[in-house]
């Protein structure tokens, strides 16, 4: 198998990223929430300039595919008019910013995540020393409430302390430091400008958790000028209920997902009119590539569930396709070694017999990048030269147990696997 290409940086709409499709570019949002006027511009961008097709990625953003050259100029102009393009290039490359989905509006959460995400993000482009942050270094906010996001792999995360004026602010690899609600965003910076002056530039070095185990944790925190405080240990992440018609952190809303986040434009345009319609007329954006449509009452949820249903979009947890995580795959990435996401009818009841806590049981990868899941699962399918390799409880970059499988080879090796592990159940 051909080494992949790292690229380190995920494409943006100043900076698109070429694919066999045409280019890929992302809208910019910070925080969770899209209006339901902006995504249902956002539709229109995709069909009129791209080819249709817009992926909500596990980093909460938007990723419109097919995007001409030609196109290109007009698709930035009406981002920009809809208020999804950043002031420029490098505001665009330094802030990544993920939070809690319903920040703002959960009834549970110690802050505003949306709003201190808003603090952070100007910080952040104010500073032009944090302007050489690598383009994948990612802040993550957690309030605290209903649907908490530790299992996003983060380089330096905020999270709710138990109250509503302490937080911990934590870079990856190093005990947190105890900081008040005012001071998150100080605090955050500090690690950030630690990261920035000890790795000096090293690409191999451009997630904090690779550097700490480089240097090791005190030198960032002494670089930061900053000292672990006391807290308690990290809960495991935990499953969450967040599909179809849905109350959490005392509001409604319509949990609605489509498989691997990938979206037709059509689809997003009437999901658009039904929050406008049926709901407050917004969305929040997910690490787990799925809306949540906020609503006054639960019926007003389940009527949206219905019409989402009836799109065959994905709205209960209990739905198979869930069970598998796979890459765009070739023709659409030029590493790719082979098709992915063709093979999903026929491999996901059989991924959804071996999934874990998280509901996943199959990364099915393009190649040994793994982009899609960068975390180890029961079984990961790598193509290679049109075949596929097989990996038992790792990650696409992972020694293979099995290689050069046909997909019909690839479908008999998950259903002996999926016997054995349903023999090892109780």
């Amino acid at each position: 198998m051909n080494a992949p290409e790292i690229k380190g940086w995920c494409p943006g709409a100043f900076a698109p990223m070429r694919s066999n499709d045409g280019l890929l570019m992302r809208a910019k949002i910070v925080g969770s929430r899209i209006a339901a006027a902006q995504l249902a511009a956002l539709a229109a961008i995709a069909a009129e300039c791209g080819n249709g097709l817009v992926d909500l990625s596990q980093r909460a953003q938007l990723q419109l595919r097919g995007v001409s050259d030609a196109a290109a100029p007009e698709a930035l102009r009406r981002l920009d008019a809809v208020g999804l393009l950043p002031r420029d290039a490098e505001a665009e490359r330094v802030t990544n910013i993920i939070v809690t989905p319903l920040a703002g509006l959960d009834a549970a959460a110690a802050f505003d995540a949306n709003a201190l995400a808003r603090q952070l993000a100007e910080a952040l482009q104010a500073d032009e020393a944090l302007h050489a942050l690598p383009a994948k270094f990612l802040f993550a906010i957690d309030d605290g409430g209903a649907l908490p996001i530790d299992d996003v792999d983060a380089d330096i995360r905020i999270v709710a302390a138990g109250g509503d004026t302490e937080v911990h602010v934590t870079a990856a690899g190093v005990e947190p430091v105890c900081a008040r609600l005012s001071d998150a965003v100080p605090t955050a910076l500090k690690l950030a400008r630690a990261f920035v002056a000890l790795r000096d530039g090293a690409f191999e070095q451009r997630r904090m958790r690779r550097l700490v185990a480089a240097v090791g944790a005190g030198a960032v925190l002494r670089q930061a000028g900053l000292a672990a405080g006391t807290a308690a240990p990290r809960a495991e992440t935990r499953a969450r209920d967040f599909l179809g018609a849905r109350q959490a952190g005392g509001i409604s809303f319509a949990g609605v997902a489509a498989p691997s986040g990938r979206w037709r434009a059509a689809e997003l345009a009437h999901l658009a009119a039904l929050a406008g319609s049926e709901g407050l007329g917004e969305f929040r954006l997910t690490p787990w590539r799925a809306f949540l449509l906020p609503t006054a009452t639960l019926e007003a949820s389940e009527n949206i569930i219905r019409v989402a249903e009836a799109l065959r979009l994905v709205v209960s947890h209990d739905d198979a396709r869930l069970a598998v995580v796979a890459c765009p795959g070739a023709p659409e990435c030029p590493q790719a070694q082979g098709e992915t996401r063709p093979h999903l009818a026929r491999l996901a009841l059989l991924a959804q017999k071996l999934a874990g806590a998280d509901g996943v049981g199959l990364h099915l990868s393009g190649c040994a990048k793994g982009c899609a899941r960068p975390k180890s699962s029961a079984v990961t399918l790598v193509a290679n030269a049109g075949l596929f390799d097989l990996v038992d409880r790792g990650r696409a970059s992972d020694a293979p147990q099995l290689r050069g499988l046909t997909i019909d080879a690839a479908v008999s090796a998950l259903a002996t696997r999926a016997k054995e592990y349903s023999c090892r159940t109780p």
